[in-house]
């Protein structure tokens, strides 16, 4: 019972077209088959010598991102995004292993299909997204790291949003994001709004205390969960656009 309790609270699948994706050019594509995976994914093409596989979180897809694809164009960084098993319009179920499995074959896609070398590759995740970036840069090589709204791990969250509920000790700990940012040694920034009352800003901040160097955290003040690009505006797109010229198109 607590295991279906568990992937109740982690995985919420969304179906629903946003309309983000009819705003920019972009080609609609399947990619993982080689894994044994059936993604819907979508790849902004603008011949840049770099490239960001953009990871979305828990309770949207592919369509929902029209702020991020906004910043990708503004930057005119071509992108690689997807949806997680179970997603939109991607085959199968979500699990923590089914969404592990699926940044393994966006990466690569991006790699063996599209001719990006690894430190090329920009790996973008946000809130349950950021995790799938942590556990995937912790494994492969990348140029650079950057999460958005990320927490720590799986219990910390649960008792953050869940304080009067017992269900800690009936939950297995996933999504361990403070211990595998240890092993991420490449270049990180991690972002995080100062309201976001989905996940506190003193997780990006332990985040940023366990991970190596280099490393930077920038937080938006006023922004929520899911408001960080909007909110941040121009100063933080600036931060973002020197950070992965930095440490992708060496």
């Amino acid at each position: 019972m607590f295991s279906i309790l568990e992937h109740f609270l982690t995985f919420k699948p969304n179906t629903q077209n946003h309309g983000a994706l009819e705003h920019f050019p972009h080609e609609r594509t399947r990619i993982g088959t080689e894994f044994g995976l059936d993604l819907d994914a979508a790849w902004f093409n603008r011949q840049s010598a770099a490239a960001v596989l953009f990871l979305h979180g828990n309770r949207h897809n592919i369509t929902r991102f029209h702020d991020h694809y906004a910043l990708f164009e503004r930057l005119g960084i071509s992108c690689l995004t997807f949806d997680y098993p179970g997603y939109g319009e991607s085959k199968g179920a979500p699990s923590e292993a089914a969404l592990y499995a699926s940044a393994r074959a966006a990466h690569s896609h991006l790699v063996n299909h599209l001719a990006f070398q690894e430190r090329q590759i920009v790996v973008y995740g946000c809130s349950l997204g950021g995790a799938v970036a942590v556990e995937l840069t912790s494994q492969v090589k990348v140029g650079c790291l950057i999460t958005e709204s990320t927490f720590t791990n799986s219990h910390d969250i649960a008792k953050f949003l869940y304080p009067y509920l017992p269900i800690t000790r009936f939950l297995k700990r996933r999504f361990n994001n403070d211990t595998l940012i240890r092993e991420v040694r490449v270049p990180k920034l991690f972002i995080h709004g100062s309201s976001d009352a989905r996940v506190p800003s003193s997780m990006a901040h332990a985040l940023y205390g366990h991970a190596s160097n280099p490393k930077n955290l920038i937080i938006v003040p006023a922004a929520d969960h899911v408001s960080c690009v909007s909110i941040g505006g121009e100063a933080l797109w600036t931060q973002i656009g020197d950070f992965i010229q930095t440490h992708s198109y060496k």
